[in-house]
């Protein structure tokens, strides 16, 4: 497989091509392995990093090697990085500032959610500042020990997933609350596999300590049979003791939280533009469309303008958590927006500018590059084909463990078969959200699919396919398996040219006049446009002419014209690489 990082990754020889300069990031991107998972590793190793600090090469091949990767020889001029994410790397100390980690809780229903976010907020907050601990958006921000912590107050797992269905990644722990009494329940295994597959960093909260049926001991040894090890087990998962009634525990969940949450360093530009993502998105019917914002990146104030998808407007007024108006909403901080031309989607990113001239000009450019998001959108998903995920629902749980093993005997070389949920009992919508979120199809053996199911899995465009008899499942299966299977694809370089002028072509296009130093230019083909040795765009061609006629190609040591779909900006001294995709 080739990514679009230029980074190989042999899919039969899992052979790794890794860059001298990476960050802990980088590596979890390149293995497509959870960036938990690799920070833990980089733990076993003595190495305390967050997932945007720098690892030296060879600790970044030892962990390689616990994957099952083998590290290619490194090249003396790879030093490029993998994550489009904000890279502290190039900026000074006093660049950077770090902003509050966004909690979600999860767990099962009536173990105590909702109570120990009511806990926090009583606790925190005086009742005279929120009119007797009533939130109004979702969402809120209290202090402890002179730490922020931003809560988001999501009515389960499904909603977690939801918004990761949606693309965005708001949460950075997640607390999985289990009862002392109750223990692990079917709901808190759905939260366990939810926060796996989201690759969210966890802290357990073993709640209602107080009541005489607790049992600590056997939650402990519950949740090391849901591969969740407890610190004292010899894990590294930190459980903490609670009683949101008498408020047990509670300042030693959020000490837990404020510790791993300086551990994972949530680094961001002291000076940046601000973005974030769309929680909620309201009408009221006195004061028109409102969003829920979760601030993930620089600042937001009121006068600046607002873009989230295809909404945009210039921000009257700001809500925190607790109804109170403010000025300016820091990074890792919720408020409510006013001032939106229309309701805008949660799950969408937002930007901030400073002016409509930019907010229009950033509008109209999302509006250009549509059809360029949805290639790169198919090219991601192409990338992933190598694995086919799948969510299990069976009638009996008898019956989970038997197709767990049947599942076992179809694998093939080309594709692995990854089991993202299982469990007992109906298919439902939540089942359907989180195939959503992970690209997963769900397999139901002797069970019902129930209605909310069907129009949700119709909606997402989500296969779900229900068995009764073994071999059939066992045929159809294997038959879905094997047209899954990845193609390789790989670049064919055609050719490269040099921008010697440029002239415009109407009112809106601007045409690259070229000389080709090497190979040829074809029509039907690709070309990367490079400047100051880094790759600035890649496109294709919309028109290639010689003097002034319509060419399928220009040869070596000829002189054209060129334009691009999507780019206008060509330089003297550009670079362009003519290449084709081939897939074997």
């Amino acid at each position: 497989m080739v990514d679009n990082n230029n980074n190989l990754i042999d899919e039969q020889e899992k052979l790794l091509d890794l860059p001298i300069q990476l960050t802990a990031g980088d590596l979890s991107d390149i293995m497509e392995i959870p960036p938990s998972e690799v920070i833990k590793e980089l733990m076993r190793h003595g190495v305390m990093a967050n997932i945007n600090e720098i690892i030296e090469f060879e600790v970044a091949v030892l962990v390689a090697h616990e994957f099952g990767f083998k590290v290619l020889k490194p090249k003396s001029d790879s030093t490029k990085t993998l994550k489009s994410d904000f890279d502290s790397s190039n900026l000074n100390d006093d660049q950077i500032i770090l902003r509050s980690p966004v909690i979600t809780i999860l767990g099962h229903v009536d173990h105590g959610k909702t109570s120990i976010l009511d806990s926090i907020r009583g606790s925190k907050v005086a009742d005279s500042e929120h009119g007797g601990i009533t939130q109004s958006i979702g969402a809120y921000q209290i202090t402890h020990n002179n730490e922020k912590i931003t809560f988001v107050d999501t009515p389960g797992h499904e909603a977690f997933t939801a918004m990761r269905a949606r693309g965005a990644q708001i949460t950075d722990i997640a607390v999985l609350v289990v009862a002392a009494d109750d223990g692990v329940m079917p709901q808190t295994k759905e939260a366990i596999d939810h926060i796996k597959s989201a690759g969210t960093p966890m802290i357990v909260a073993i709640n209602k300590c107080d009541l005489d049926g607790a049992d600590i001991n056997k939650v402990k040894s519950q949740l090391v049979e849901n591969d969740i090890v407890p610190e004292d087990y010899g894990g590294e998962v930190m459980c903490v003791e609670t009683s949101a009634i008498t408020s047990k525990g509670i300042d030693d969940l959020l000490e837990s939280i404020i510790l791993l949450g300086q551990i994972l360093e949530l680094k961001v530009p002291r000076n940046s533009s601000g973005e974030g993502y769309i929680l909620e998105g309201t009408l009221d019917k006195t004061k028109g469309s409102l969003g829920t914002i979760l601030v993930k990146e620089g600042s937001v104030s009121v006068g600046d303008y607002i873009v989230a998808g295809e909404v945009s407007g210039k921000i009257k007024n700001l809500t925190d958590g607790f109804n109170r108006s403010v000025k300016n909403v820091a990074p890792g901080a919720p408020a409510q927006v006013l001032g939106i031309n229309a309701v805008p989607k949660a799950g969408d990113n937002f930007k901030i500018f400073k002016t409509d001239k930019e907010a229009k000009k950033y509008l109209k450019s999302l509006n250009i590059n549509k059809e360029q998001r949805k290639s790169v959108i198919r090219n991601n998903e192409e990338d992933d084909e190598s694995v086919f995920r799948i969510i299990i629902k069976c009638g009996t749980d008898g019956s989970v463990d038997a197709v767990k093993k049947v599942l076992e005997t179809i694998e093939n070389e080309d594709v692995n078969i990854e089991i993202t949920h299982s469990s007992s009992g109906s298919v439902n919508e939540n089942d359907v959200m989180l195939a959503t979120a992970a690209n997963a199809v769900v397999v139901g053996f002797q069970t019902v699919i129930e209605q909310g199911a069907i129009r949700q899995s119709r909606t997402n465009d989500i296969v779900i396919k229900n068995y009764d008899i073994v071999y059939e499942m066992v045929d159809e299966l294997t038959e879905m398996i094997l047209k899954n299977r990845k193609s390789q694809t790989s670049e064919n370089t055609l050719g490269f040219a040099e921008v010697l002028d440029t002239f415009s072509l109407g009112k809106t296009k601007i045409v690259g006049g070229f000389k080709v130093v090497e190979g040829l230019v074809k029509r039907n083909s690709l070309i990367k446009v490079t400047r100051n040795e880094k790759v600035i765009f890649q496109g294709s061609i919309s028109s290639l002419r010689h003097l002034k006629e319509n060419v399928r190609e220009i040869k070596s040591g000829m002189e054209g014209g060129l334009t691009l779909d999507g780019f206008n900006e060509f330089e003297v001294n550009d670079i362009l690489e003519c290449f084709e995709i081939v897939t074997s």
